[in-house]
């Protein structure tokens, strides 16, 4: 049994005749014909029923055919993996970003890379934190977009982005009618939401030291809390603009806490794993894009 047979046999039940089918192949109908007799010797049984006008498949022939479909899937599966190798592009390519930051200018970018590599297959990973560092080192990230608040010499990094946070409240809470600036101890007695990795490591920021908590682990449902006056907490500016503008959410003063911050999100990558042309082009699309 060969592959030509199998295309023989494909050829003939997509094309519905020996005729179209050599016509696609580029070959003889005499050529095709003994292919497919060839190929019933070989396994013994008959493929076509040929006592009617067209070539019909007996019910053997259906099952063979719908297996002949998936044969030569994976055959030329196989081929564009070879070729994918032969020029040197990766199989797979993946990126991690902190959950904090907006997903529209980076899925952007990726479908740009996408078009020129269509054959690697690219994996997104949203985390929380610094959490993309952990798929970075066990080789599931190639590039990660991560807040940059050191410097971590093995990865060589680029800008990508300033994002604010501000802290929040539900703008019906009683303390913004009592306090222009709530007193710590006050606010200790009131829950503070925190984004919490998967990784016990994780580190959290702008935590309240000895304040009641509430840990979570993604900003909308970080959000949605608030919202219901269950807790107060830091948000990214862009995940609550509406919410200020309608009134839902205020922002909230605490005695002693840091104006609110804009935090550096930077492009990373391992200075000692070798780029390949996919990884490396992705890179470049970032250094290219306005964020």
């Amino acid at each position: 049994m060969t592959l030509d047979q199998l295309k023989s046999l494909q050829a003939i039940v997509e094309g519905g005749s020996l005729r179209a089918a050599a016509q696609n192949l580029h070959r003889t109908q005499p050529t095709i014909s003994v292919a497919i007799k060839n190929l019933e010797d070989e396994l013994g049984l008959k493929i076509f029923d040929r006592e009617h006008y067209r070539n019909k498949l007996t019910p053997e022939g259906k099952a063979l055919y719908e297996h002949a479909k998936l044969v030569l899937n994976q055959a030329q599966s196989f081929k564009n993996l070879a070729k994918q190798l032969a020029t040197g592009e990766e199989q797979q390519v993946g990126i991690a970003f902190t959950s904090a930051i907006p997903v529209a200018p980076i899925i952007s970018t990726i479908r740009q890379c996408k078009s020129e590599f269509p054959r690697t297959r690219l994996e997104v990973y949203s985390e929380n934190g610094t959490g993309p560092l952990g798929l970075l080192e066990n080789g599931q990230a190639s590039l990660l977009i991560i807040p940059w608040l050191k410097n971590i010499e093995e990865l060589e990094s680029m800008h990508f982005m300033d994002l604010h946070f501000k802290s929040v409240i539900a703008a019906d809470s009683p303390l913004l009618q009592q306090y222009d600036e709530v007193p710590r101890e006050i606010m200790k007695r009131h829950h503070q939401v925190i984004i919490s990795g998967r990784k016990s490591s994780t580190a959290t920021y702008g935590v309240l030291e000895g304040g009641d908590q509430w840990r979570v682990n993604d900003f909308q449902t970080k959000k949605e809390i608030i919202m219901q006056g269950m807790g107060w907490g830091s948000l990214p500016e862009h995940l609550i603009k509406d919410e200020l503008e309608q009134g839902l959410l205020a922002p909230l003063k605490v005695e002693g806490t840091p104006a609110p911050q804009s935090v550096e999100f930077r492009i990373a990558r391992l200075r000692s794993d070798p780029a390949g042309p996919v990884a490396e082009r992705l890179w470049q699309l970032f250094r290219q894009g306005d964020h």
